[in-house]
C-alpha cells in the first residue's frame, strides 16, 4: 500500500473536488429560481458542514441508522410534496435530488457512495440546463467541467496509489499539476463541443415540443387582483428584448398583452369567449390585417423582433396595429395564431418559456369600430360600489364634451394622487373607495381601475388593458429592454366617432440609477441577449447567418486591400485609442503575470523552508532555483557534483555540497541553509557565509 501521507493528500484533493462538483450543480440549479427557501437553506447547510469537516474545523459522523430513517421519511414525504406542496412532478423531483445530494455529501464513505454523489451532481446540472435561460449558467457549466475532470483525474491517481508502493512522498506541485490537467481538459471539451454546437444542424423548436413551458411572464397577468401586483413590479429582470429594423422604437410605446372588461369590485378579468378561428402560419408568417389596411392606409410602419422570456401561455406583446406576424424559422405544423377580444394575440400551442416573433405594425390610431349591444353592456357593467365614486367622476369631469370630461378625470388622477408600491393589501368589498378617499396612493392597477369604473359610471364604455411600457434602450446590445418592473395597466374608453381611445391615469415615475450600476446592468443584459440568441435559440436560421458572415469575411480576406477602403493609421489610432491602450495594458499584464506569480510564490515558499517546514523535494526545487539565479544550463547527463567541478564558482560548489546533504542525507537543517544561501546569493562573499 502507498504511504499514508500521499494517499491522504490525494484523497483530500479528491474530496474537495467532489464537493465543488456537487456545489456547482446545486448553485446552477438554485440560479434558475425554481428552488424554495427551505431547500436552498437545507442544502447550503449540508455543503457548509461538509466544507468544515474537510478543513478540519468540525468533526461529526451521522449514524447509518439515522440516514436510513431520513431516507425512508423522505420517500413518504415525496408524494405529499408532489400532490399538495409543489404540485408539480418536476419541482418535487428537484427537491428529492437536492435532498439526496445533501445526504450523500455528508454520509458518503465508500467508493460506491462517492460515485453516486458524482451522479447526483450530474443530475443537478442537467436539471439546471433544462430550466435556465440566464447566461450565468455558462459559468457554472465551466466550473462543473473543471471539477468533474479534477474528480476523475484525482480518483484515478487515488486508485493507482492504492495499488503501488513506489511513491515515497507527494511530488512537488502535485495540486497545481492536477489543476492544470483539469483546466486543459476543460478547454479541450469546450473547444470540441463548441465546434459541434456550431455546425450540427438542429431546430430550437424541438425543445418546445419536448419540454412545454409552465411559467408565466413575471410582472404580467391576464387577471388583475387588486393588492397583489406591487411586489412583482419591483423585479428589474429583463423579460422582453425588442430589436427594430431600420427605424428606432418611438418613445412611450405601450406593448399590449391582454384586455380586461369584467370587474367584480376587486378583480378584473376577461370571460372565456367562444373558441375563435385560428390563423395558420404559412412559411412562418401570418397575415393579421385586412387588405385595406395593408395597402391603402397611410402611416408610419415599424418592423421589429420580440424575444419574450418566460412567456405567458403564448401571449404576444405587440406595439401598434399588427399587419404581419412571423415566427423566425419554420413554424411547426401545429402552430396557430389566435386573435382574442380587444385586438390581442396568442400563439398556440404556447411552446417553451421563450417566445420569438417578428411583427410589422402600423403606428396609428385604430379605425373606429361599432360596438355591439353585447360589447357595450359588458364594457358598461359596474358592480355595487361606493356612491361617492360616481359623484367624484361628475365633480372632476365638470362641463364640456365627453372627451374633455374624461381628460379632466385623467388629469386629476395623475396630479392629485401619488404613485407608490408600498400600498397595503386592499382586499375587501370595495378597495377602490379606500384608494380614492383614504390612501390616495397606489400603483398602475389602482389608477386604471379607478378611471375605468368612473368612466363606466358616467355612461362611457371602458376597459382595462395590461401589458408593458416601453422600457429603455441598451446601446451595448442595440436592443430595447423591457423589465418586469415595466409591467403596466392603462385604460381605453370608447367614443363613437373615434373608437377606442387610450388614457393613462398613472403618474409618471422616473427610477434613478447610478451611472456605474446602470452601465454594468447594460453589459450583463447584453451578455444575456447573446446567450439567448446564439445559444438557447441557436437554430438553422442562426447557422445560415453565421455561415453567411464567415463567407463574407473569407471573401473580403481573399480580395485583400484592393477593395477595402483606405484608412489612415493615425485616424484609426485616434478613433480607437482607448481600446488600443486597454489591449496593450492587458497584454503587458498577462506577459508579467507568470513572472509575478512565480516570484510571490517562491518568496512565501522560501520563508516556509527557512522555518523548517521542508521535505526532500524542496532540496531539488532549491537546486533548480540556484541554477536559474546563476544562469547555468545543466546538461541532462551531468550530476550536480560533476557540474560544480566544471564551474569555477565557489558559491555553486558550496551550494552543491549542502544540496547533497539535504537531498541524500535528509538533513532538514541543510535545506534551511540552502534557502538562506539563495536569499544572499547576489551579496558579496556569500559563499563563505556557509
Amino acid at each position: 500500500m502507498a504511504p499514508s501521507s500521499v494517499l491522504r493528500f490525494v484523497d483530500r484533493y479528491f474530496q474537495f473536488a467532489l464537493l465543488g462538483l456537487v456545489a456547482t450543480g446545486f448553485f446552477a440549479l438554485a440560479g434558475t429560481g425554481r428552488l424554495d427557501a427551505a431547500t436552498i437553506t437545507f442544502t447550503c447547510a449540508a455543503l457548509l458542514a461538509r466544507t468544515c469537516v474537510l478543513c478540519g474545523w468540525l468533526k461529526f459522523e451521522i449514524p447509518q441508522r439515522a440516514v436510513s430513517l431520513a431516507a425512508l421519511a423522505y420517500v413518504l414525504f415525496y408524494p405529499v410534496d408532489f400532490l399538495w406542496i409543489s404540485r408539480d412532478f418536476f419541482t418535487a423531483t428537484i427537491h428529492g435530488v437536492c435532498f439526496l445530494a445533501a445526504v450523500k455529501i455528508l454520509t458518503g464513505r465508500s467508493d460506491r457512495d462517492l460515485s453516486y454523489t458524482g451522479l447526483v451532481a450530474f443530475v443537478e446540472l442537467v436539471a439546471a440546463a433544462l430550466l435556465s435561460w440566464h447566461s450565468s449558467f455558462l459559468i457554472w457549466l465551466v466550473l462543473a467541467l473543471f471539477f468533474a475532470v479534477a474528480v476523475f483525474t484525482s480518483s484515478e491517481v487515488r486508485r493507482g496509489l492504492l495499488r503501488t508502493t513506489l511513491v515515497a512522498s507527494p511530488p512537488s506541485g502535485l495540486p497545481w499539476k492536477l489543476a492544470g490537467i483539469a483546466g486543459i481538459a476543460v478547454l479541450g471539451v469546450l473547444l470540441i463541443t463548441g465546434v459541434f454546437f456550431l455546425i450540427v444542424p438542429r431546430t430550437a423548436r424541438a425543445a418546445a415540443v419536448l419540454f412545454p413551458g409552465t411559467a408565466r411572464l413575471t410582472g404580467f397577468s391576464s387577471v388583475i387582483d387588486l393588492g397583489t401586483f406591487g411586489a412583482i413590479s419591483k423585479d428589474n429582470r429583463a423579460v422582453i428584448h425588442v430589436q427594430t429594423y431600420g427605424r428606432p422604437l418611438p418613445l412611450n410605446m405601450k406593448w399590449r398583452g391582454a384586455t380586461l372588461s369584467r370587474f367584480d369590485g376587486s378583480r378584473w378579468f376577461e370571460p372565456s369567449p367562444m373558441a375563435p378561428e385560428p390563423i395558420p402560419f404559412i412559411n412562418g408568417m401570418a397575415e393579421v390585417a385586412d387588405r385595406t389596411q395593408r395597402s391603402r392606409r397611410d402611416g408610419r410602419r415599424l418592423l421589429y423582433r420580440v424575444d419574450s422570456t418566460a412567456s405567458s401561455n403564448g401571449t404576444l406583446f405587440i406595439a401598434g396595429i399588427p399587419e404581419y406576424i412571423t415566427l423566425p424559422g419554420q413554424a411547426p405544423p401545429s402552430q396557430r395564431l389566435i386573435r382574442r377580444s380587444g385586438n390581442n394575440w396568442q400563439a398556440v400551442p404556447p411552446g417553451n418559456d421563450t417566445l420569438h416573433y417578428e411583427v410589422s405594425s402600423l403606428l396609428a390610431q385604430p379605425l373606429p369600430e361599432a360596438l355591439t349591444d353585447r360589447e357595450r353592456n359588458r364594457n358598461l357593467a359596474v358592480p355595487p360600489i361606493d356612491i361617492r365614486i360616481p359623484a367624484l367622476a361628475r365633480e372632476w369631469g365638470g362641463e364640456g364634451t365627453t372627451l374633455e370630461r374624461v381628460r379632466r378625470i385623467e388629469s386629476h388622477l395623475r396630479r392629485d394622487f401619488q404613485y407608490s408600491l408600498e400600498t397595503p393589501v386592499l382586499r375587501g368589498r370595495d378597495p377602490l373607495s379606500r384608494f380614492l378617499f383614504i390612501d390616495k396612493k397606489g400603483y398602475c392597477e389602482y389608477f386604471a381601475s379607478a378611471m375605468a369604473v368612473m368612466l363606466r359610471s358616467s355612461g362611457i364604455p371602458a376597459r382595462v388593458v395590461t401589458g408593458f411600457q416601453s422600457g429603455y434602450f441598451n446601446p451595448v446590445s442595440g436592443l430595447n429592454v423591457i423589465r418586469a418592473s415595466d409591467a403596466h395597466a392603462w385604460v381605453e374608453g370608447w367614443f363613437g366617432d373615434q373608437g377606442w381611445v387610450t388614457f393613462d391615469p398613472t403618474p409618471s415615475t422616473l427610477a434613478k440609477e447610478s451611472g456605474i450600476l446602470s452601465r454594468l446592468n447594460m453589459y450583463l443584459d447584453a451578455a444575456d441577449s447573446v446567450w439567448q440568441q446564439w445559444v438557447l435559440t441557436y437554430d438553422l436560421g442562426h447557422q445560415a447567418t453565421l455561415a453567411a458572415r464567415l463567407e463574407s469575411f473569407l471573401r473580403t480576406t481573399r480580395q485583400g486591400p484592393r477593395t477595402a477602403p483606405a484608412i489612415h493609421p493615425l485616424d484609426f489610432v485616434r478613433e480607437h485609442w482607448a481600446w488600443i491602450c486597454g489591449l496593450a495594458g492587458l497584454g503587458l499584464l498577462l506577459w508579467n503575470l507568470r513572472w509575478l506569480w512565480s516570484t510571490v510564490r517562491n518568496y512565501f515558499w522560501l520563508r516556509k523552508v527557512a522555518a523548517g517546514q521542508t521535505s526532500s523535494h524542496d532540496a531539488a526545487r532549491l537546486y533548480e532555483l540556484m541554477l536559474r539565479k546563476a544562469k547555468i544550463s545543466r546538461p541532462p547527463t551531468a550530476t550536480p557534483a560533476e557540474l560544480a567541478a566544471s564551474i569555477a564558482d565557489q558559491r555553486v560548489v558550496a551550494f552543491t555540497c549542502t544540496y547533497n546533504e539535504a537531498r541524500y542525507g535528509r538533513d532538514p537543517k541543510a535545506i534551511a541553509q540552502l534557502a538562506g544561501m539563495l536569499r544572499t546569493w547576489n551579496q558579496p562573499n556569500s559563499a563563505h557565509d556557509h
